[in-house]
């Protein structure tokens, strides 16, 4: 009888989001999906998508006898809104909610809600300018990746990501510019799990030097720290990581056709009970080209370092490459095909719990998007997810996910 009415309820969804689109179809979109309280502009937004999981517990040959992967279907209703005050290219202030509400169809114990909430500001004079952008996730969906392991509950984990950037730059001159830049990033997981809290705080200076209109030179220190926290008693408190490094690059329209930022560099790192030590390149950079027309690929690298959230006293280096292929398929541009990749590489140091121990995650998904209208897109996608560690206590695993999405407003 529950599923019966769960299966009643996604279909009075779906019914209800058709409608509302048909009647938006016959009205000015900016009517109902633009909205002003004085210098204020408001836009209402929502998602529904359907997804197809045959590994929604993230199951593999390590995992414990008996346990295998099991397969559901899930709904996610994702309702939001958008403030916005000034011009998005010029000053401006934009404030963001976003919740997520996930229905499964078999687990109905898995059911969760997340909340996003992010604000984005800039704000320029004379020769200052400011950018800021911070972002609260509350999380309660299921854990993947390298925080599955065979000692585990298959279960939910609540936690809440926090994010803060900043960056302040002033104009020396026509050509030369001077900024610092601070960073905060936590995630903070539910009391009695195994994972540590984690937090990263770090502040760079640096200068950059536009060679010619359209691309600048530019070179930057930073200090930064991470810490973890324990969340159970029987659990000791780690010593924090002390990073020190520096980068050189180049940023702007390298080409008519080639656009992006490039910058490499060399870090040192040390736990502040002198447990371990480590020094090694970065690098990141990000680059996008515009084949032809109807053709756009993204290709991105980045190497950094991060601490471990399973055992104290350990840091790894991750090698993570990102790459994107967008085709226009239609002649009036609304449909559209996208093609992506993701490889990440981790590796880490010889010392601790996890010495020497090496993940690897592969992902894949092809989409077929089609914009109806620029307020009212709907989509199709395939994901394949792999993931392999070196480690006997981590679980390798597979997962296919099928997704159909339908999305209203701006």
């Amino acid at each position: 009888m529950l599923r019966s009415r769960r299966g009643q309820c996604r279909l009075t969804i779906a019914a209800g989001l058709f409608a509302a689109g048909a009647r938006a179809l016959a009205l000015d979109a900016s009517d109902v999906l633009v909205y002003s309280l004085g210098p204020v502009r408001v836009r209402p937004h929502v998602t529904v998508s359907g997804r197809y999981d045959d590994n929604i517990f993230y199951q593999g040959n390590k995992s414990s006898p008996g346990v295998s992967a099991e397969e559901d279907f899930i709904t996610t209703v994702s309702p939001a809104v958008n403030f916005q005050l000034g011009r998005l290219q010029g000053n401006h202030i934009l404030l963001s909610y976003e919740m997520d509400q996930a229905l499964y169809a078999r687990n109905n114990d898995q059911d969760h809600r997340d909340h996003l909430v992010s604000l984005n500001t800039r704000f320029q004079w004379n020769r200052l300018s400011l950018d800021g952008n911070d972002s609260v996730q509350f999380l309660s969906g299921i854990l993947g990746g390298s925080l599955v392991q065979t000692n585990t509950q298959i279960a939910r984990v609540d936690r809440v990501a926090f994010l803060d950037h900043y960056r302040l730059e002033y104009g020396l001159s026509e050509k030369i510019s001077s900024y610092v830049e601070g960073s905060y990033d936590a995630t903070d997981y539910e009391e009695g799990t195994t994972l540590y809290d984690a937090n990263s705080l770090r502040g760079t200076g640096g200068f950059a030097f536009k060679i010619t209109p359209k691309i600048r030179l530019f070179g930057e220190g930073y200090y930064g720290q991470s810490a973890i926290d324990p969340n159970r008693s029987v659990d000791l408190k780690g010593p924090h990581l002390d990073v020190v490094g520096g980068f050189i690059g180049a940023s702007g329209d390298f080409h008519p056709k080639l656009t992006g930022s490039v910058k490499v560099g060399y870090e040192t790192r040390s736990f502040s009970n002198n447990s371990a030590d480590s020094s090694s390149p970065v690098v990141e950079a990000s680059l996008t080209g515009r084949i032809n027309d109807k053709t756009t690929a993204v290709l991105s690298y980045s190497r950094h370092s991060s601490v471990s959230v399973q055992s104290a006293s350990q840091s790894y280096a991750s090698d993570v490459v990102t790459a994107r292929l967008d085709r226009v398929l239609s002649s009036d541009g609304k449909l559209v095909a996208r093609l992506g990749g993701n490889f990440q590489n981790d590796e880490y140091e010889a010392r601790g719990t996890f010495g020497g121990r090496n993940d690897k995650s592969y992902r894949a998904d092809f989409a077929l998007i089609y914009n109806i209208q620029l307020w009212l897109s709907t989509s199709v996608a395939y994901e394949f997810e792999k993931f392999v560690s070196s480690d006997r206590t981590t679980i390798d695993y597979d997962v296919n996910r099928v997704t159909v999405r339908v999305s209203v407003g701006y």
